[in-house]
């Protein structure tokens, strides 16, 4: 690696080619410029945000982060728009329009394309469920629009977006919980496999009950499904013993105030474990690992 090599960059290229990929289900006509064409520019403000975007959460700490990003290396793929009178409305590249206009650039790199209302709606949700960084509930609502507004049946959503019928399934399926457990995923203070261990409970009451514990003690969805196993059972929640000692719960609680993410300790045997720390992108690893190694 060569010395003046940012590390943080080396040490995501390290994980990626640690970990085996699927190859990415190919992009409908909004992911990016096409053969033939040229992007533009036009004035930030000219631009409006789609109605039908998917995408409901946009992370402040992580706008700013990708805000510094475009005012050190400009914007890299340009946005994809529609001409609509005398202003644009987007297509795909809603977070870099939002960090572009926090890092305060006053012109954006688009390419126009000519898109009509009917097809508006389904290029939107596939480019959105093909992105890796939509929360689970983002990419569950998507996934259901599909279905309803589309009349889309579960194999057609699958060609479209590259995903089998069992992860369509388990996704729609996050939409049965409570409003507010939905929030908890959409915030990933809860993961979409803790979310599908509640699903097992019978009422609302006892999926608020094991969240919130799950959420405060730091739970991994294996724990949370040995306590949602246990409740079905027949057992009271009060009943289901407490699987974090009061120590290793403060640990957790601290670690995950610290890095701003979800930390689990996973015990084995013999006094050893394994320490799990989530990230939803690079820029969040990149944070992460400034956040452990001390870096401003």
């Amino acid at each position: 690696m060569n010395k003046t090599e940012n590390p943080r960059r080396a040490l995501g290229r390290g994980i990626s080619t640690l970990l085996p990929t699927r190859a990415p289900a190919p992009l409908p006509p909004s992911g990016g410029p096409e053969a033939g064409e040229t992007p533009q520019t036009v004035a930030t403000e000219a631009i409006d945000p789609n109605p039908l975007q998917p995408r409901r959460i946009f992370q402040p700490d992580r706008l700013a982060e990708l805000a510094q990003s475009i005012r050190s290396n400009g914007i890299i793929q340009p946005l994809v728009v529609r001409k609509l009178g005398d202003r644009y409305q987007l297509v795909a590249g809603e977070r870099r329009w939002r960090a572009a206009k926090l890092a305060g650039m006053e012109r954006v790199p688009v390419v126009v394309r000519d898109i009509p209302d009917h097809r508006l709606l389904e290029i939107t949700l596939i480019e959105n469920i093909q992105r890796e960084d939509l929360n689970p509930i983002e990419t569950a609502v998507a996934l259901s629009r599909m279905g309803t507004e589309l009349s889309m049946n579960p194999d057609e959503i699958g060609r479209r977006t590259g995903k089998d019928r069992t992860t369509i399934t388990n996704f729609t399926r996050l939409l049965q919980l409570p409003a507010d457990l939905q929030q908890l995923v959409a915030e990933r203070a809860l993961s979409a496999g803790h979310a599908r261990c509640l699903l097992s409970l019978a009422n609302a009451e006892m999926q608020r009950s094991v969240a919130g514990r799950a959420v405060a003690n730091g739970w991994s969805v294996r724990e949370t499904e040995r306590v949602t196993q246990k409740m079905m059972q027949g057992k009271k929640p009060k009943e289901v013993e407490e699987v974090v000692d009061p120590n290793v719960k403060a640990a957790i609680q601290e670690m995950q105030r610290v890095l701003g993410t979800r930390v689990r300790i996973v015990e084995g045997a013999r006094k050893k474990g394994k320490i799990e720390i989530e990230y939803y992108s690079q820029e969040d690893l990149d944070r992460i690992y400034a956040a452990i190694v001390g870096e401003s």
